[in-house]
């Protein structure tokens, strides 16, 4: 007897035993299943009692699908027992079990699943699911602790930066002794973030093993033992020895563990570094820095440097940039009377040349100190940066066009920019797409592709500022004459019916115009055109037309299906069953948050 067809049905059902029973209706690829099992049931019986359950599963109410999969799935199993080999070799141990502040939740696999990828995975993108399962408390689940640790040795820094400070922790200390098992003095940044967790979940029982690493780790794991013990008094002096190491990365990491703590030899040890000649191992230390005689004593030496420069010294750029680089996030008040002073009369920087073996000329130090003020962001602070926007260079648009929204009425930012939108050469062309790609940040239909905290800004209040700017009636008009696609699909509302012809006639076909095409369905979606579902399908055919594989603009325009009118989804459906095999498992997965969440009763939730 031939088991290939109870394989390829108990794959099947293990498949919607995962996704959800009521799934399991109208699966269209276990119902191809059941005409060769009724067939091959003339001559075996137990095919056509295996075709005859999934009849009655695919084709019955959703209320009666969890028992009658648990039928199927038992009858198969019970076929495959009695026909194969079933059982693993092995000897029997205690497992290891761990107290953690999480538990195993009802997370769905559906849910877990890009959580996995992202972990394990690379590529664009994860940084951004990750933080948004953090967000929603995704992670309070016992089946991604391993790949959290591993991902600790993430390629992409910021993920890995992103785990050991936000994920690992929220599970408690009981993960420690996971974490102690396999951890290596002599390895590299995956673990010394293995380090910084297990202090900050254990930072008594951890002191010893901090001492041992700064003995005998590796640069990285000795530079996250000093970031620990810099947070227990009784260490400091085993800190300090460490603030004049050869190793660079050690004197800094030592210098930032310093600078919280307020005291005396601290403060010599700073003075006398802002002195010598390598500034740039303060930036970091900086960021923590409270000590006001300290921050006096850089602010001197940066008005003494200024005026050099002023004067034509270009030697001393690259010692100013130093010490903006250590004012970057502080708002102190002196801070911005320092930077205020110096950007009045930062016109004359704009003469003064790289220096030799340099590209870092004055005009470059005129966008630095239009990036610390938009940070600051004060109305004085922005008021300086609108009155410099003539003379300061390009690369400081960005600060000019931010501080704009959020010290103009509306009528004036889109009398001063619109003029912009024309432009398709130079630096006119930079400036528009500077424009269309802030509009796409924080436009609320969108994800933030192009983060809205670019280019040196200031953080969540200028956030929540940018992201409470209204938008003058004009601008949707004026991206149509311009043919500012994006733009467009952000500013398009119900009832302009030029946005909507703009959209619909759209060659949205054109692989150049590929992200667009997600943004106008979204868009058309928005204004409630009637046909945007019809619309959708036709650019799928095009995507897929002559048997091509799924590829990257196919992928993003599928995961615009979520959008979708609830009320279509029949019609996708009935797209879906002419699909070929290769395009349909994206597609279903694409429509699937158009479903609604099946409700479970109490005793199946039991």
């Amino acid at each position: 007897m031939s088991l290939a067809l109870i394989e390829e049905s108990a794959k099947e059902v293990r498949r919607l035993a995962v996704a959800g029973s009521p799934l399991a209706v109208g699966d269209f690829r276990l119902k191809k299943l059941a005409a060769p099992l009724e067939q091959a049931g003339a001559k075996v019986p137990v095919f056509a009692q295996v075709a005859k359950a999934i009849n009655d599963l695919v084709n019955g109410k959703e209320a009666e699908s969890a028992a009658r999969l648990l039928n199927l799935s038992t009858l198969l199993n019970a076929i495959l027992y009695t026909q194969g080999l079933s059982g693993a070799e092995g000897n029997f141990r205690e497992l290891e079990t761990f107290t953690t502040k999480c538990a195993s939740t009802r997370t769905t696999a559906r849910v877990l699943k890009p959580l996995v990828e992202a972990l394990t995975a690379s590529g664009a993108g994860r940084f951004e699911v990750v933080k948004s399962a953090v967000e929603r408390g995704a992670f309070n689940d016992l089946r991604l602790i391993d790949l959290a640790i591993q991902a600790l040795g993430d390629s992409y820094g910021e993920l890995a930066d992103l785990v050991a400070e936000k994920i690992l922790p929220a599970y408690g200390p009981g993960i420690v002794p996971r974490l102690k098992s396999t951890f290596d003095l002599k390895g590299k940044k995956h673990d010394a973030r293995k380090l910084s967790v297990m202090h900050a979940l254990d930072p008594a029982g951890t002191v010893e093993l901090c001492k041992t690493a700064l003995d005998d780790g590796s640069p990285e794991v000795k530079a996250a033992a000093i970031g620990c013990l810099g947070k227990h008094e009784e260490c400091l002096p085993l800190v300090m020895e460490q603030a004049k190491a050869k190793n660079k990365q050690l004197r800094a990491a030592a210098l930032e563990a310093l600078a919280g703590h307020d005291r005396p030899e601290v403060t010599a040890l700073f003075a006398e570094i802002i002195k010598g000649n390598a500034l740039d191992v303060l930036v970091g230390p900086f960021r923590w820095l409270r000590n006001r005689q300290v921050l006096k004593s850089l602010l001197e030496e940066g008005g003494r440097v200024f005026e050099l420069v002023i004067k034509g010294d270009s030697d001393q750029i690259a010692r100013f940039t130093e010490i903006l680089d250590c004012l970057t996030p502080r708002k102190d008040a002196e801070v911005e009377a320092f930077l205020l002073e110096r950007f009045v009369r930062s016109d004359a920087l704009a003469k003064v040349k790289a220096a030799q073996n340099s590209t870092f000329a004055g005009a470059d130090l005129m966008w630095r100190l239009s990036i610390l003020l938009y940070g600051i962001g004060t109305p004085k602070a922005l008021e300086a940066i609108l009155a410099k926007r003539e003379v300061l260079p390009n690369a400081a648009f960005a600060q000019v066009w931010r501080s704009a929204l959020r010290h103009w009425p509306v009528a004036k930012v889109f009398d001063e920019f619109s003029p912009l939108l024309v432009q398709t050469k130079g630096a006119g062309k930079e400036k528009a797409e500077e424009i269309e790609r802030f509009m796409l940040a924080v436009h609320d239909d969108f994800a933030p592709r192009f983060h809205p905290l670019a280019y040196g800004a200031a953080g969540v209040d200028e956030q929540e500022s940018l992201n409470q700017v209204t938008w003058d009636g004009r601008w949707l008009d004026a991206a149509i004459k311009a043919n500012r696609t994006t733009m467009v699909s952000c500013l398009a509302r119900p009832g302009h019916r030029g946005a909507i012809d703009y959209l619909v006639k759209l060659n949205l076909g054109d692989t150049k115009r590929a992200y667009d095409s997600g943004l106008a369905i979204r868009a058309l979606v928005r204004c409630e055109y009637p046909k945007v579902t019809e619309h959708f399908l036709g650019l799928i055919e095009k995507k897929i037309k002559g048997g091509r594989n799924i590829d990257n603009e196919t992928q993003w325009l599928l995961s615009n299906a979520q959008y979708l009118p609830k009320a279509d989804l029949p019609q996708l459906d009935a797209f879906a069953a002419k699909l070929d095999e290769r395009f349909v498992d994206s597609f279903l997965e694409a429509i699937a948050p158009l479903r609604p969440v099946p409700q479970l009763t109490e005793a199946a939730t039991n």
